[in-house]
């Protein structure tokens, strides 16, 4: 009975310190973009560089950039990890960064691109790029 419990309890530690665990609470959030910096216009052939000013702090940190994209445009998320979120007794600082993240969409484009960045519950950012 003793080797029983001895194992039981050794699963349950090594559960939770598995960073896997499939319980564990989804820490995913969509993070604020204050900032879409694009250029208005580019050649042909070249491609679209723009830089996203991303909102983190606290218990809330960047993690990568999803983008769903076709000739005319793109929808762009970004994401991060809300450590905080489902989980009780974390202490999170108050402070408030805005770290700026680079990518780079590459042609074929069409005549103009359309770049939309989703902001959580904020209406979403968007500009349209134009291409000579």
């Amino acid at each position: 009975m003793r080797t029983v419990l001895l194992s039981l309890a050794a699963l349950v530690f090594l559960v939770g310190c598995d960073s896997s665990n499939p319980f564990a609470t989804d820490q995913s959030v969509t993070l604020d973009v204050s900032r879409l910096d694009a250029p208005a216009t580019v050649a042909n052939g070249t491609p679209i560089a723009v830089v996203l000013t991303v909102t983190t702090g606290g218990c809330v940190s960047f993690d990568h950039i999803e983008v769903n994209r076709d000739l005319g445009g793109a929808h762009v998320t970004v994401w991060g990890h809300d450590a905080a979120k489902g989980r009780k007794g974390i202490a999170c600082t108050a402070n408030i960064v805005f770290e700026p993240h680079s990518y780079q969409f590459d042609p074929p484009f069409a005549n103009s691109f359309t770049i939309q960045v989703d902001r959580g519950r904020m209406a979403p950012l968007q500009t349209t790029v134009q291409i000579q």
